[in-house]
């Protein structure tokens, strides 16, 4: 069966860059030949203008959104400015990412253009859409991960796909939304809240709530993948944060000094964060997605408000904390899918909201009852195993 797969894979992000691996290595264990789309981003005048009135617009008249804008943009100049290893750094980290693409996804250099893609996959069994935030206000406008260029005859499957918002901000984009998912054969997604949006909007098809692609591989699986080496020596507590929270760098300034062990971090991930660098021991750079996963593999103590941060912590058994990126009611939140997880998972425990700095030092050497963990991961991905068979037509 030949499969076409939608995904990120060319985003400078860990996460998006190891979801991407995690289901293109998955399908081929189920069988697949797997051909990942290499397309070249561009929107047509009329996308241009859907996205200049349904997002653009509104956000002038955000004051919250233009306020961080300016302060996001003053930090990026400064940053250039005065910090020459942040500037050096970056660029340590994308070639490092560049290299991990090219020695692990076997893509096409040139992107295809909107007149290219329906040829590309017009011999494909399927073509699918997975993972992570893909199905934003922006995305459903743009119209590629809608796989609205697939032709007819070929079977459109989404597999846990994200909106990465708790609602579809516009009518229209809602109308164009339930579109694409009614022409959809097969959907699943990642986060209760993204069925929930589906199901409001009047779509009348089964909706799946299934496991990231990175929890579909087990830690056998990874570490095939993972380098065997530790990057740093002696014991340390991991700190990866995509978010620019203060409180979280105090509380692990707080842990560091109870459990009397250094701080190892990979910094200005999302944004520059002035002064990042005040509570950290070691920070790193020239890491790529495998290597991000050996720090988590090797730490005593992970502390993040990432999701794929909290799955690796997860897949090898660690200690750790995971924090919301976002305050409670933003438009851009993504804390559903790290609420979804720890439901999933029982973790509930070691998702800290409130104010971090009362948590007592019993609690932050709690232990994790990894037997249950396990148990209700092996159940969640055994049920998303199913899925993708029935939804690809394997074993029948």
């Amino acid at each position: 069966m030949k499969v076409s797969v939608v995904c990120i894979y060319y985003n400078r992000n860990y996460g998006s860059v190891l979801q991407s691996l995690a289901l293109n290595n998955f399908l081929e264990k189920l069988g697949c030949e797997v051909n990942v789309i290499p397309f070249k981003d561009t929107a047509g005048t009329k996308e241009k203008l859907d996205i200049l009135f349904d997002l653009k617009l509104p956000k002038l008249f955000d004051p919250e959104i233009v306020k961080r804008k300016i302060q996001e943009k003053k930090a990026r100049k400064a940053a250039t400015d005065i910090d020459e290893e942040y500037v050096e750094g970056v660029k340590l980290r994308e070639l490092a990412y560049d290299r991990f693409v090219k020695a692990y996804f076997n893509v096409p250099e040139r992107g295809l253009n909107r007149d290219e893609l329906a040829g590309f996959v017009e011999d494909s069994d399927a073509v699918m859409v997975g993972s992570d935030q893909l199905w934003t206000p922006h995305d459903i406008l743009i119209g590629y991960h809608t796989l609205s260029f697939v032709p007819n005859g070929v079977k459109k499957i989404s597999y846990a796909t994200s909106f990465g918002v708790k609602d579809l901000p516009t009518a229209h984009i809602k109308r164009k939304a339930k579109k694409f998912l009614s022409d959809m054969d097969e959907i699943s997604v990642r986060e209760n809240q993204g069925k929930q949006i589906i199901e409001n909007l009047g779509v009348d098809k089964t909706v799946h709530v299934v496991v990231d692609p990175t929890m579909l591989l087990t830690k056998k699986d990874w570490d095939e993948i993972v380098p065997s080496t530790r990057i740093v020596d002696g014991k340390y507590i991991f700190c990866y944060f995509l978010g620019n929270n203060p409180e979280h760098r105090e509380f692990a300034q707080k842990i560091k000094e109870q459990l009397g062990l250094k701080i190892v971090a990979l910094q200005h991930m999302d944004e520059y964060v002035a002064g990042d660098g005040k509570y950290v021991d070691k920070v790193l750079y020239d890491i790529d997605p495998s290597q991000f996963v050996a720090l988590i593999r090797d730490a005593e103590l992970i502390l993040t408000d990432s999701f794929h941060g909290s799955v690796f912590s997860v897949l090898y058994h660690k200690k750790f904390f995971v924090m919301n990126r976002h305050k409670d009611g933003e438009v851009r939140s993504t804390n559903s899918r790290i609420d979804t997880f720890c439901e999933l998972l029982n973790l509930e425990r070691r998702h800290l909201t409130g104010d971090l700095m009362a948590y007592s030092e019993d609690k932050i050497l709690q232990e994790i009852d990894y037997d249950i963990v396990d148990q209700r991961l092996h159940d969640s991905r055994n049920s998303s195993i199913t899925f993708l068979k029935n939804a690809l037509s394997i074993g029948e």
